[in-house]
């Protein structure tokens, strides 16, 4: 099982994007493994296409949301307080709310590995990143 942040779900669905390219065969690969999720980074995704026709946004999340092989993990209380503990300890090296829940979800499920071109995730130790983006685009 994988954690993928929403820079990558953005890419892989935006073809206009420079980096769509670069992730097509890391999401493909991710979605045959599994896929580990959590609401707030659901809820990036679809504010990033809350500007499409509706048909188009609803096409989108139903996409994400019904992929067999993903677990999706609900943003409860045990969750916040992982991510409190979380975001105290990774404030200093730039990870904020919404990083800090996805690390809690990933504590939570036993996840070691992410894709993301968040750079901020390769500070995180015993943390893989997989990012299959050049350096310079973006994140």
């Amino acid at each position: 099982m994988i954690y993928v942040d929403a820079n990558y779900w953005i890419y892989w669905f935006d073809q206009r994007l420079p980096e769509h390219r670069h992730v097509i065969k890391p999401m493909r690969a991710a979605i045959r493994e599994g896929v580990v999720l959590n609401v707030i980074t659901l809820m990036e995704v679809a504010h990033y296409f809350r500007n499409l026709p509706k048909e188009d946004f609803r096409r989108r999340l139903f996409t994400i949301q019904n992929l067999s092989t993903l677990k999706f993990v609900n943003l409860d209380l045990d969750i916040a307080r992982l991510a409190f503990e979380q975001l105290m300890k990774y404030a200093k090296i730039g990870i904020g709310g919404r990083d800090s829940v996805i690390l809690a979800t990933m504590k939570a499920t036993g996840i070691k590995r992410i894709a993301t071109h968040d750079k901020v995730f390769k500070k995180i130790e015993n943390l893989e990143v997989i990012d299959s983006i050049p350096q310079g685009r973006g994140g």
